[in-house]
């Protein structure tokens, strides 16, 4: 059972993050490996442009002391599809981290995801799995992540924005969802135009749009459940203390 202190269907402060690699196969991954073979050779029928590559699962995660800690297991991207169609019990997990972005007129800017993705249509902050790439010595950097999806998505540098001193944090069953909130000098319509010109520019074509929120039912229908949530959150406690330097999860 995924068994865990951390609350449930409410979004509250965090201090900090640590996840520790294990090089060893995930234990529900490999108790799965059938049925994740079977599902990914379903989807590929489906929706053959979606890319097999490593990313991470997660086991024992624990909050203590404003601390979630846990242990990060590398995964082939069909594992984590497939827990993602299941949403199993067992000790697994799925964390991620995603950058909040704020204009200096008080709009929330998220992006909606383009059809030739795993979520088409989707609204949410700048986010995506944890991989291999945000693995520093024996540790997984959700910081890092975190900066490093919002520079791939939308084109903008946020090392050196107003950051939340302290991380947000959502959790449903096993689906963690990190933030940290990005206060920007320019206004929306500035930041919206970079924004748009680096997804016209993307080869990858990831995102379809921008969208512009500035009350908790600006992000439309198809924002996923946890945005919402942050959406609520925030909008209801706009002001935040900042200060966080760029890598601070450790």
């Amino acid at each position: 059972m995924t068994v865990s202190n951390i609350p449930e269907n409410q979004v509250f402060h965090l201090d900090a993050i640590r996840l520790s690699v294990d090089d060893a196969v995930h234990p529900w991954h490999e108790a799965e490996r059938a049925a994740i073979e079977a599902h990914w050779a379903r989807e590929q029928v489906e929706r053959p442009w979606l890319f097999n590559g490593t990313v991470m699962l997660h086991r024992g995660l624990l909050l203590e002391d404003g601390v979630i800690s846990g242990i990060s297991h590398r995964v082939p991207y069909a594992g984590l599809l497939h827990w993602l169609k299941r949403q199993p019990q067992p000790d697994a997990w799925h964390l991620f981290g995603s950058a909040v972005i704020l204009s200096s007129d008080d709009a929330m800017l998220l992006i909606r995801m383009a059809a030739l993705t795993a979520n088409p249509g989707k609204v949410c902050a700048p986010a995506g799995s944890l991989d291999e790439s945000d693995i520093t010595g024996s540790a997984v950097d959700v910081d890092g992540s975190i900066l490093r999806e919002a520079r791939e998505e939308t084109g903008l540098d946020l090392s050196s924005a107003a950051a939340e001193d302290r991380l947000l944090c959502w959790r449903r069953g096993g689906l963690v969802a990190v933030f940290r909130r990005f206060r920007m000098a320019e206004p929306a319509a500035v930041l919206v135009e970079r924004m748009r010109e680096h997804i016209r520019t993307e080869p990858e074509q990831e995102i379809e749009d921008v969208v512009v929120v500035r009350a908790p039912s600006g992000a439309g229908p198809t924002v996923t459940p946890y945005m919402q949530a942050l959406i609520d959150f925030h909008f209801a406690a706009p002001d935040f203390v900042t200060g966080c330097q760029a890598g601070g999860m450790r």
